[in-house]
């Protein structure tokens, strides 16, 4: 299905209208108010992306993308609003939600860790802005990652910010405030590289690569697998996908978790038009970052074996929680 990927495809005007029930029976038809409701309306089109309550809260897109800024400029008081951009925009072809990605426009926030070959690999964070019209989704500013010679990210998990305001009246006002510790960037920025350097050192032969990283974002065949059917051709071309991922970046990177990971936040980042692939970008990119901090821990214990893991979160669908723990006792 198409999705919007321009910041002007979001800007359109919405507004709030109040609902009527129309009643028509053999006295003739006549309409009535419904006080404690009310109609989320896209202006140009007409389209009607909720019916919510009296004390519903609208957020336009514009207002959420300066709330974003904000939220940037409290996360990191060492830059200038002026210093943000948007990176990427990701919404559905109907633009009920969406998520606006904010990127810093220098490299005063970027931060580097050796790559197996010992090349300098650059990361850099980003806020990323989520907003909906259809009530599915909260006003929500999110902690990313990226590399920047790719732009391949994630979304960290329990992120030194995730500010999360649901659309309530009494809950966004005509002002939002962001508080953030500065020492909770500093330790997530640091874990944050530890566990690449980790990943560095965790090999994985080649042949492992692909089941790895499709057991990772829990995609799997359809059952049955029929053969000459759309079904069998869609999950092949999604092998087939994934394979090429892995071995460009078994090349670039050899033959270990580190290259995993960056097949599967490529994969998260830029995903393939295909049935088979029924997560947004959004979800992707947090299911590497829950990923990445799971298997950190997981990897450590002494009865790690790499082939019992792989097949434990394929069977398992990548509850990584339940996996992480499951290694620690």
């Amino acid at each position: 299905m198409p999705r919007l990927a321009h910041l002007d495809d979001l800007l359109f005007p919405v507004e709030e209208h109040p609902v009527f029930v129309r009643i028509q029976n053999a006295a003739g038809e006549r309409w009535l108010s419904v006080p404690d409701k009310k109609a989320i309306i896209g202006v140009s089109n007409g389209r009607v992306f909720a019916i919510v309550g009296s004390s519903y809260r609208l957020v336009t897109n514009r207002e959420a993308l300066d709330w974003g800024v904000q939220c940037c400029r409290s996360v990191f008081p060492e830059t200038h609003h002026d210093e943000w951009d948007v990176g990427s925009v990701d919404a559905p072809a109907t633009g009920g939600h969406c998520c606006i990605d904010l990127i810093h426009k220098s490299n005063k926030l970027d931060f580097s860790l050796l790559s197996p070959r010992e090349r300098p690999d650059v990361f850099g964070p980003f806020v990323r802005v989520t907003n909906s019209y259809n009530t599915l989704r909260a006003l929500t500013f999110d902690i990313g990652f990226f590399r920047k010679v790719c732009k391949n990210g994630l979304i960290a998990p329990d992120a030194i910010v995730q500010f999360k305001f649901y659309h309530h009246k009494q809950t966004i006002r005509d002002a939002i405030g962001f508080e953030v510790a500065d020492s909770r960037l500093a330790k997530l920025k640091a874990a944050f590289i530890e566990q690449l350097r980790l990943l560095s050192s965790v090999r994985v032969p080649r042949g492992e690569h692909a089941p790895f990283v499709r057991a990772v974002l829990s995609l799997h065949p359809p059952q049955p697998l029929e053969r000459d059917t759309k079904e069998a051709e869609e999950w092949k071309s999604l092998r087939e996908h994934i394979g090429d991922l892995c071995d460009r970046y078994v090349e670039e990177l050899g033959e270990n978790a580190y290259a995993v990971f960056n097949a599967v936040t490529e994969f998260a980042s830029h995903p393939p038009i295909n049935n088979r692939v029924r997560r947004e970008r959004h979800s992707l990119q947090r299911m590497a970052g829950t990923w990445l901090h799971s298997f950190s821990e997981r990897c450590r214990q002494p009865d790690f074996h790499l082939a019992n893991y792989v097949a434990e979160l394929s069977a398992l669908g990548a509850p990584f929680g339940s996996l992480a723990q499951k290694g620690a006792q």
